[in-house]
């Protein structure tokens, strides 16, 4: 295979990656905050940890430090459009709760709402940040995880025949899987 050299920043290289919608409390509104992120990832098992990437200028930034705590929620590939509205709006200007309708349970363990959407979300209580260049690295250790009934295989893998999650491209640009599992050479679903 050829490649081509180039600088940083000239590709999405690091894409795609599940888009991550992390929820946030407005207590001063009285509503809460919903914004798609892609640069999230499991930090640790024991304890669980869930990171998330967020630049300090957002006001989910501000809301996660104020109340120490957010939701993360994982929407599957039909919610394309919710999540693309969710990062065209300001949660300093719109309430985005009302504006788009949203379904919202409350958190079981925390305050924080989840998305009613989402095939899965976790409820993350804050216990770190680190600034990594122009972003925080938020570091939140789950409480609790509310998923789809359907969502997990008995093994704790995402059963992608019956869910399809939203991954982001990079440049405003979504996919999903083609919902056919993919299983090692000499494997297949029976075997499990």
């Amino acid at each position: 295979m050829t490649h081509v050299s180039s600088v940083p920043g000239s590709c999405y290289f690091y894409y795609p990656r599940p888009v991550c919608v992390v929820g946030v409390r407005d207590d001063q509104k009285g509503t809460a905050n919903f914004a798609p992120v892609a640069w999230t990832t499991p930090l640790s098992s024991d304890p669980p940890l869930f990171g998330v990437c967020l630049s300090p200028e957002t006001r989910s930034h501000q809301l996660a430090l104020k109340t120490g705590e957010f939701t993360v929620n994982f929407l599957t590939g039909d919610r394309a459009a919710l999540a693309d509205a969710l990062g065209r709006l300001s949660g300093r200007d719109t309430d985005k709760v009302q504006a788009l309708s949203l379904d919202l349970e409350p958190g079981e363990v925390l305050s924080t709402p989840i998305l009613a959407a989402a095939y899965v979300s976790a409820e993350c209580c804050l216990v770190e940040r680190h600034q990594v260049g122009d972003q925080t690295l938020l570091v939140g250790e789950v409480q609790r995880i509310h998923a789809a009934p359907d969502a997990f295989d008995a093994d704790g893998v995402l059963r992608i025949d019956h869910v399809g999650p939203l991954l982001y491209l990079g440049s405003n640009r979504y996919a999903t899987t083609d919902r056919q599992p993919v299983f090692p050479l000499g494997e297949t679903a029976t075997k499990r």
